[in-house]
Protein backbone atom coordinates (compact mmCIF):
# COMPACT_ATOMS: atom_id res chain seq x y z
CA UNK A 1 0.00 0.00 0.00
CA UNK A 2 1.66 3.15 -0.74
CA UNK A 3 0.24 6.59 0.99
CA UNK A 4 0.05 9.95 -0.97
CA UNK A 5 -0.63 14.02 0.05
CA UNK A 6 -1.48 16.59 -1.77
CA UNK A 7 -2.40 20.51 -0.30
CA UNK A 8 -5.12 22.54 -0.67
CA UNK A 9 -4.66 25.98 -2.39
CA UNK A 10 -5.46 29.59 -2.03
CA UNK A 11 -6.11 32.28 -4.21
CA UNK A 12 -4.32 35.70 -3.61
CA UNK A 13 -5.77 36.96 -6.11
CA UNK A 14 -6.66 36.26 -10.27
CA UNK A 15 -9.41 34.05 -9.52
CA UNK A 16 -11.98 34.31 -12.14
CA UNK A 17 -9.82 36.74 -14.59
CA UNK A 18 -7.94 33.86 -15.11
CA UNK A 19 -10.17 31.83 -16.67
CA UNK A 20 -9.99 34.81 -19.26
CA UNK A 21 -6.19 34.42 -19.94
CA UNK A 22 -5.44 37.12 -17.13
CA UNK A 23 -2.88 35.64 -14.47
CA UNK A 24 -3.30 34.68 -11.22
CA UNK A 25 -1.29 33.95 -7.58
CA UNK A 26 -1.60 30.79 -5.72
CA UNK A 27 -0.59 29.25 -2.89
CA UNK A 28 -0.35 26.10 -1.61
CA UNK A 29 -1.83 25.95 2.23
CA UNK A 30 -1.22 23.71 4.76
CA UNK A 31 -4.01 21.65 5.35
CA UNK A 32 -3.66 18.31 3.01
CA UNK A 33 -5.86 14.95 1.63
CA UNK A 34 -4.65 12.10 2.33
CA UNK A 35 -4.87 9.06 -0.88
CA UNK A 36 -3.76 5.28 0.31
CA UNK A 37 -4.01 3.06 -2.57
CA UNK A 38 -3.04 -0.66 -3.21
CA UNK A 39 -3.55 -2.42 -7.05
CA UNK A 40 -6.77 -4.45 -6.73
CA UNK A 41 -8.69 -6.89 -9.57
CA UNK A 42 -11.85 -4.30 -8.65
CA UNK A 43 -12.51 -0.78 -7.95
CA UNK A 44 -12.96 -0.58 -3.93
CA UNK A 45 -13.34 3.09 -3.05
CA UNK A 46 -14.08 4.44 0.71
CA UNK A 47 -13.19 8.09 1.70
CA UNK A 48 -13.82 10.40 5.01
CA UNK A 49 -17.31 11.35 3.80
CA UNK A 50 -18.61 7.71 4.04
CA UNK A 51 -18.10 6.69 0.48
CA UNK A 52 -18.14 3.16 0.51
CA UNK A 53 -18.06 1.73 -3.00
CA UNK A 54 -16.74 -1.64 -4.70
CA UNK A 55 -17.35 -2.35 -8.72
CA UNK A 56 -15.60 -3.12 -11.29
CA UNK A 57 -12.71 -1.29 -12.93
CA UNK A 58 -14.70 -0.94 -16.31
CA UNK A 59 -17.29 0.66 -14.58
CA UNK A 60 -14.86 3.95 -13.31
CA UNK A 61 -13.80 3.81 -16.52
CA UNK A 62 -16.96 3.57 -18.17
CA UNK A 63 -18.41 6.56 -15.50
CA UNK A 64 -15.02 8.42 -16.64
CA UNK A 65 -15.77 8.39 -20.56
CA UNK A 66 -19.60 9.64 -19.84
CA UNK A 67 -19.15 12.70 -17.58
CA UNK A 68 -16.11 13.01 -20.59
CA UNK A 69 -18.61 13.46 -23.09
CA UNK A 70 -20.87 15.42 -21.22
CA UNK A 71 -18.06 17.66 -20.92
CA UNK A 72 -17.55 18.22 -24.35
CA UNK A 73 -20.72 18.56 -25.21
CA UNK A 74 -21.02 21.62 -22.72
CA UNK A 75 -18.21 23.05 -23.78
CA UNK A 76 -19.40 23.22 -27.20
CA UNK A 77 -22.64 24.71 -25.76
CA UNK A 78 -21.48 26.99 -23.00
CA UNK A 79 -23.21 25.08 -20.93
CA UNK A 80 -22.22 22.53 -17.98
CA UNK A 81 -25.59 22.38 -16.46
CA UNK A 82 -26.26 18.79 -17.36
CA UNK A 83 -22.76 17.86 -16.10
CA UNK A 84 -23.22 19.91 -12.56
CA UNK A 85 -26.29 17.42 -12.60
CA UNK A 86 -24.33 14.34 -12.41
CA UNK A 87 -21.53 15.96 -10.26
CA UNK A 88 -22.91 18.87 -7.77
CA UNK A 89 -23.00 16.84 -4.20
CA UNK A 90 -21.53 13.79 -5.51
CA UNK A 91 -18.33 13.28 -4.30
CA UNK A 92 -18.79 9.73 -4.63
CA UNK A 93 -18.89 9.85 -8.06
CA UNK A 94 -16.44 12.43 -8.80
CA UNK A 95 -14.02 10.17 -7.01
CA UNK A 96 -14.91 7.17 -8.61
CA UNK A 97 -14.80 9.21 -11.76
CA UNK A 98 -10.72 10.43 -10.96
CA UNK A 99 -10.07 6.53 -10.63
CA UNK A 100 -11.55 5.95 -14.09
CA UNK A 101 -9.95 8.28 -15.55
CA UNK A 102 -6.59 7.49 -13.67
CA UNK A 103 -6.83 3.64 -14.96
CA UNK A 104 -7.55 5.13 -18.58
CA UNK A 105 -4.65 7.39 -18.50
CA UNK A 106 -1.97 5.54 -16.96
CA UNK A 107 -3.09 2.29 -18.95
CA UNK A 108 -3.65 -0.03 -16.02
CA UNK A 109 -5.97 -3.13 -16.64
CA UNK A 110 -6.26 -4.02 -12.80
CA UNK A 111 -8.13 -1.99 -10.40
CA UNK A 112 -7.25 -0.46 -7.38
CA UNK A 113 -8.45 -0.15 -2.92
CA UNK A 114 -8.44 3.23 -2.66
CA UNK A 115 -9.38 5.19 0.74
CA UNK A 116 -9.72 8.91 0.75
CA UNK A 117 -9.56 11.14 3.27
CA UNK A 118 -8.80 15.41 3.84
CA UNK A 119 -8.25 18.34 5.94
CA UNK A 120 -9.99 20.98 3.42
CA UNK A 121 -12.88 21.91 3.98
CA UNK A 122 -15.09 21.06 0.81
CA UNK A 123 -16.65 24.48 -0.92
CA UNK A 124 -14.09 26.77 0.89
CA UNK A 125 -12.20 27.71 -1.73
CA UNK A 126 -9.10 25.78 -0.79
CA UNK A 127 -8.74 23.33 -3.49
CA UNK A 128 -10.80 20.41 -1.98
CA UNK A 129 -11.11 18.61 -5.51
CA UNK A 130 -8.37 19.77 -6.99
CA UNK A 131 -6.12 18.44 -3.87
CA UNK A 132 -7.78 14.91 -4.72
CA UNK A 133 -7.62 15.40 -8.29
CA UNK A 134 -4.13 15.85 -8.23
CA UNK A 135 -3.53 12.90 -5.35
CA UNK A 136 -5.95 10.14 -7.04
CA UNK A 137 -3.59 9.37 -10.09
CA UNK A 138 -0.68 10.09 -8.20
CA UNK A 139 -1.61 7.80 -5.54
CA UNK A 140 -2.43 5.04 -8.50
CA UNK A 141 -0.09 5.44 -10.31
CA UNK A 142 2.36 4.51 -6.94
CA UNK A 143 0.12 1.61 -5.82
CA UNK A 144 1.50 -0.05 -9.78
CA UNK A 145 4.96 1.10 -9.47
CA UNK A 146 4.50 3.96 -12.40
CA UNK A 147 6.72 7.16 -12.39
CA UNK A 148 4.12 9.73 -12.76
CA UNK A 149 6.33 13.23 -13.43
CA UNK A 150 4.50 16.47 -12.33
CA UNK A 151 3.48 17.65 -15.31
CA UNK A 152 1.68 14.86 -16.82
CA UNK A 153 0.14 14.39 -12.85
CA UNK A 154 -0.76 17.95 -13.56
CA UNK A 155 -2.46 17.53 -17.24
CA UNK A 156 -4.58 14.41 -15.32
CA UNK A 157 -5.56 16.20 -12.49
CA UNK A 158 -7.21 19.07 -14.98
CA UNK A 159 -8.70 16.76 -16.96
CA UNK A 160 -10.45 15.33 -13.69
CA UNK A 161 -11.27 18.88 -12.81
CA UNK A 162 -13.39 19.26 -15.37
CA UNK A 163 -15.87 16.61 -14.02
CA UNK A 164 -16.60 19.18 -11.31
CA UNK A 165 -16.33 22.93 -12.71
CA UNK A 166 -16.74 22.75 -16.47
CA UNK A 167 -13.90 24.92 -17.44
CA UNK A 168 -11.21 25.15 -14.42
CA UNK A 169 -8.38 27.52 -15.34
CA UNK A 170 -5.94 24.94 -13.98
CA UNK A 171 -4.79 27.31 -11.74
CA UNK A 172 -5.99 25.22 -8.50
CA UNK A 173 -4.71 21.90 -9.42
CA UNK A 174 -0.89 23.35 -10.27
CA UNK A 175 -0.87 24.75 -6.74
CA UNK A 176 -1.76 21.52 -5.40
CA UNK A 177 0.73 19.78 -7.37
CA UNK A 178 2.94 22.38 -7.62
CA UNK A 179 3.05 23.23 -3.88
CA UNK A 180 5.18 26.71 -2.49
CA UNK A 181 3.46 29.79 -4.76
CA UNK A 182 2.44 29.95 -8.55
CA UNK A 183 2.51 32.32 -11.29
CA UNK A 184 -0.66 30.78 -13.53
CA UNK A 185 -1.20 32.52 -17.04
CA UNK A 186 -3.31 31.10 -19.94
CA UNK A 187 -2.35 26.97 -19.00
CA UNK A 188 1.39 27.60 -18.03
CA UNK A 189 2.87 27.67 -14.28
CA UNK A 190 5.89 28.45 -12.68
CA UNK A 191 7.31 28.90 -9.44
CA UNK A 192 8.05 32.36 -7.69
CA UNK A 193 10.70 30.62 -5.18
CA UNK A 194 13.25 32.87 -6.40
CA UNK A 195 11.24 36.16 -7.19
CA UNK A 196 9.64 35.85 -3.42
CA UNK A 197 11.61 33.60 -1.42
CA UNK A 198 9.87 33.92 1.82
CA UNK A 199 6.71 33.04 4.22
CA UNK A 200 3.96 34.84 3.61
CA UNK A 201 2.82 36.09 6.67
CA UNK A 202 0.07 38.32 8.73
CA UNK A 203 -2.50 36.21 6.55
CA UNK A 204 -5.60 35.49 8.36
CA UNK A 205 -9.20 33.19 6.42
CA UNK A 206 -12.29 33.62 7.49
CA UNK A 207 -14.60 31.20 5.83
CA UNK A 208 -18.34 31.75 4.87
CA UNK A 209 -20.85 28.91 3.59
CA UNK A 210 -21.33 28.66 0.24
CA UNK A 211 -24.71 28.09 -2.00
CA UNK A 212 -23.03 27.90 -5.48
CA UNK A 213 -20.60 25.69 -6.71
CA UNK A 214 -17.05 26.95 -8.38
CA UNK A 215 -18.79 26.05 -11.64
CA UNK A 216 -22.23 27.69 -11.60
CA UNK A 217 -20.21 31.11 -9.93
CA UNK A 218 -18.00 30.80 -13.43
CA UNK A 219 -21.05 30.32 -15.56
CA UNK A 220 -22.71 33.48 -13.97
CA UNK A 221 -19.72 35.57 -15.07
CA UNK A 222 -19.52 34.22 -18.75
CA UNK A 223 -23.45 35.22 -18.79
CA UNK A 224 -22.70 39.20 -18.21
CA UNK A 225 -22.44 41.68 -20.76
CA UNK A 226 -19.05 41.38 -22.74
CA UNK A 227 -17.78 45.09 -22.03
CA UNK A 228 -19.09 45.16 -18.31
CA UNK A 229 -17.56 42.19 -17.69
CA UNK A 230 -14.09 42.38 -19.38
CA UNK A 231 -13.47 45.91 -17.64
CA UNK A 232 -13.91 44.19 -14.24
CA UNK A 233 -11.46 41.21 -15.59
CA UNK A 234 -8.73 43.79 -16.80
CA UNK A 235 -9.47 45.42 -13.98
CA UNK A 236 -8.15 42.19 -11.49
CA UNK A 237 -5.49 41.44 -14.35
CA UNK A 238 -3.24 45.05 -13.52
CA UNK A 239 -3.93 44.51 -9.95
CA UNK A 240 -2.55 40.68 -9.82
CA UNK A 241 0.76 42.00 -11.63
CA UNK A 242 0.62 44.80 -8.73
CA UNK A 243 0.77 42.53 -6.20
CA UNK A 244 3.52 40.71 -7.80
CA UNK A 245 5.78 43.42 -8.21
CA UNK A 246 4.36 44.21 -4.31
CA UNK A 247 5.63 41.11 -3.16
CA UNK A 248 8.91 41.14 -4.86
CA UNK A 249 9.69 44.30 -2.90
CA UNK A 250 8.19 43.28 0.27
CA UNK A 251 5.85 46.27 -0.14
CA UNK A 252 2.64 45.29 2.18
CA UNK A 253 1.09 48.80 1.45
CA UNK A 254 0.86 48.08 -2.20
CA UNK A 255 -0.32 44.12 -2.00
CA UNK A 256 -2.75 45.23 0.61
CA UNK A 257 -3.85 47.81 -2.29
CA UNK A 258 -4.28 45.57 -4.90
CA UNK A 259 -6.05 43.05 -2.82
CA UNK A 260 -8.65 45.74 -2.00
CA UNK A 261 -8.37 46.26 -6.21
CA UNK A 262 -9.27 43.16 -6.85
CA UNK A 263 -12.08 42.78 -4.52
CA UNK A 264 -13.91 45.79 -5.35
CA UNK A 265 -14.32 44.15 -9.45
CA UNK A 266 -15.08 40.61 -7.82
CA UNK A 267 -17.64 42.95 -6.28
CA UNK A 268 -18.65 44.26 -9.15
CA UNK A 269 -18.95 41.19 -11.01
CA UNK A 270 -21.67 39.78 -8.62
CA UNK A 271 -19.68 36.40 -6.90
CA UNK A 272 -18.95 38.56 -3.76
CA UNK A 273 -21.90 38.67 -0.67
CA UNK A 274 -22.65 41.54 2.02
CA UNK A 275 -21.29 39.21 4.64
CA UNK A 276 -17.78 39.79 2.72
CA UNK A 277 -18.29 42.87 1.70
CA UNK A 278 -18.79 44.27 5.51
CA UNK A 279 -15.12 42.26 6.48
CA UNK A 280 -13.97 43.42 3.38
CA UNK A 281 -14.43 47.30 4.49
CA UNK A 282 -13.99 46.61 8.30
CA UNK A 283 -10.27 45.22 7.16
CA UNK A 284 -9.47 48.02 4.65
CA UNK A 285 -10.64 50.79 6.86
CA UNK A 286 -8.01 49.32 9.79
CA UNK A 287 -5.40 49.43 6.97
CA UNK A 288 -5.08 46.01 5.72
CA UNK A 289 -6.05 44.21 2.42
CA UNK A 290 -9.19 41.81 1.98
CA UNK A 291 -10.95 39.47 -0.69
CA UNK A 292 -12.73 36.73 -0.89
CA UNK A 293 -10.62 33.57 -2.30
CA UNK A 294 -11.62 31.36 -5.16
CA UNK A 295 -15.10 31.29 -6.91
CA UNK A 296 -16.72 33.61 -4.76
CA UNK A 297 -20.57 33.19 -2.83
CA UNK A 298 -18.87 32.52 0.40
CA UNK A 299 -15.79 30.20 0.88
CA UNK A 300 -12.43 31.72 2.02
CA UNK A 301 -11.92 35.14 2.34
CA UNK A 302 -8.11 35.72 2.98
CA UNK A 303 -7.17 38.85 5.24
CA UNK A 304 -3.97 40.79 5.83
CA UNK A 305 -2.67 43.39 8.24
CA UNK A 306 0.44 44.46 9.11
CA UNK A 307 -0.68 44.03 13.12
CA UNK A 308 -1.70 40.45 13.09
CA UNK A 309 -3.36 41.03 16.44
CA UNK A 310 -5.76 43.53 15.66
CA UNK A 311 -6.46 41.97 12.26
CA UNK A 312 -7.89 38.74 14.56
CA UNK A 313 -9.70 41.71 16.82
CA UNK A 314 -11.47 42.69 13.88
CA UNK A 315 -12.62 39.51 13.07
CA UNK A 316 -13.94 38.04 16.24
CA UNK A 317 -15.02 41.36 16.88
CA UNK A 318 -17.56 40.78 13.88
CA UNK A 319 -18.55 37.24 14.98
CA UNK A 320 -16.21 35.78 12.86
CA UNK A 321 -13.71 32.69 13.39
CA UNK A 322 -10.08 33.66 11.88
CA UNK A 323 -8.55 30.18 10.41
CA UNK A 324 -4.75 30.37 10.13
CA UNK A 325 -2.77 27.90 7.74
CA UNK A 326 0.59 27.86 6.40
CA UNK A 327 0.96 29.42 3.08
CA UNK A 328 3.62 28.31 0.55
CA UNK A 329 3.26 24.45 1.36
CA UNK A 330 5.02 21.50 -0.71
CA UNK A 331 3.41 19.86 -3.29
CA UNK A 332 1.94 16.39 -3.87
CA UNK A 333 4.19 14.16 -2.48
CA UNK A 334 4.10 10.06 -2.09
CA UNK A 335 4.32 9.63 1.57
CA UNK A 336 4.89 5.95 2.17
Amino acid sequence: MVAVSAPGKVHLIGEHAVVYGKPAILAAVGKRCRVTAEPSDRVILSDWLGTDIATTPAAAQGLAGKLAGIWQDGNANNDFSKLFALTKGRPDQFLLAAIGSSLNDLEIAGGIRLHADSEITPGAGLGSSAALAVAVPKAIAAAYGQALPKEKNNAMALAIERYQHGRPSGGDNSACCYGGLVWFEQGAVRTLEKEVPYRLENFVMVHFKRNNTTGELVQRIRGLDQVFRNARLDEIGRATYMLREALRKKDFGAMAEAMNIAQASLAQLGVSTPEIDRLAATVTALGGGAKLSGAGGGGMVLCWHADKDSLLRAITDLGYQPVETELGAEGVRVEA
